[in-house]
């Protein structure tokens, strides 16, 4: 008998990985990794090898890893595996967006430490709204980190530093701010050094006034109900404004009639691409409702894109 590949050929095991939709509103950490302790961040692992070095070294602290791209997790997950650090230990990934993810599983004044390293700064201004550190995430941070808590940024390029002291004053943190030599080992600092660069500047915040931010919570999503539809012709129209749904295609299942529309819903700081059902129950209802299984995250946007579909259906049946 043939031997199937190894399907994992990035990472060995999914141990360290949360499903943080599935998560209460905040996180209990300490039922997350059985038991109670320091809690560290890190925004944007990249190839994790920081943070198998830091959990490593620091068995006695929780250490939670937000990143935004699969690709880069799935390195991580690569390098939590090695000698040194037990995946499913003291080390945790989440994938998905820095601002959502505080805004939601941390509790104020939770998290000890929360290190940033080598960001990317969106150099061209009509980016610099994805910059991290905006007035409203400094504000965020603040409120999560314990009273004396610190946030440690490095950074290669000058005018991101610059741009976040601007935006530091009044959120009640003290700012240290200099040139330091490389010290991190990361893939960043690595690709600037090979470019000649050779100091980076790291800014530390350290928690001095306590700023009330508090949990988001997610907002409970009421599937609509249709009476008819006519499921042939039924094609939701995409919204935008400060809430943006796409509907990116539909697949129908004619015999079972049901039917799945890949959607994107864009809410800053929020992307979510989630599968929407439309399927009829034996009464001969149609529901609206998220595809089960799917990594979503009830918000006014997802509901609003349950609306555009329910919308659309009414229109359909009308027209018939």
């Amino acid at each position: 008998m043939a031997r199937l590949a190894d399907p994992r050929p990035f990472y060995k095991s999914l141990a360290p990985l949360l499903i943080w939709p599935t998560l209460p509103r905040p996180a209990d950490w300490s039922a997350v990794f059985g038991r109670r302790a320091p809690l560290s961040l890190e925004i944007g692992v990249g190839n994790g090898e920081f943070l198998a070095r830091e959990s490593a070294a620091h068995p006695e602290r929780d250490h939670v890893g937000i990143e935004l791209r699969w690709a880069s997790v799935k390195r991580a997950l690569r390098n939590l595996s090695k000698p040194g650090v037990a995946p499913g230990g003291n080390v945790r990934l989440v994938l998905d967006d820095a601002k959502p993810v505080l805004q939601r599983l941390f509790a104020p004044r939770s998290l000890e430490r929360v290190f940033v390293l080598f960001p990317c700064p969106w150099r061209k201004e009509v980016h610099e709204h994805f910059r991290l550190f905006h007035r409203d995430f400094c504000a965020l941070l603040n409120s999560r980190l314990v009273d004396g808590g610190e946030v440690l940024l490095v950074t290669d390029w000058t005018p991101f530093a610059e741009w976040t002291l601007g935006q530091l004053p009044g959120n009640g943190f003290a700012v240290d701010h200099r040139l330091i030599d490389p010290a991190f080992q990361t893939k960043y600092e690595r690709k600037w050094l090979a470019l000649g660069r050779a100091q980076f500047h790291e800014v530390r915040l350290r928690k001095q006034e306590h700023r009330d931010v508090p949990v988001r919570e997610d907002l409970p999503l009421n599937p609509p109900q249709l009476a008819a539809l006519d499921f042939e012709r039924f094609a939701p129209e995409d919204v935008t404004g400060p809430i943006t749904v796409t509907f990116k295609e539909t697949v129908r299942d004619r015999e079972r009639q049901v039917a799945m529309i890949r959607t994107v819903v864009v809410e800053e700081p929020l992307t979510q691409h989630v599968w929407i059902t439309v399927a009829r129950d034996q009464a001969g209802t149609w529901w609206i409702v998220p595809a089960r299984g799917c990594q979503m995250v009830p918000t006014a946007g997802l509901q609003l894109a349950l609306e555009r579909v329910a919308e659309a259906g009414r229109a359909s049946a009308a027209a018939r």
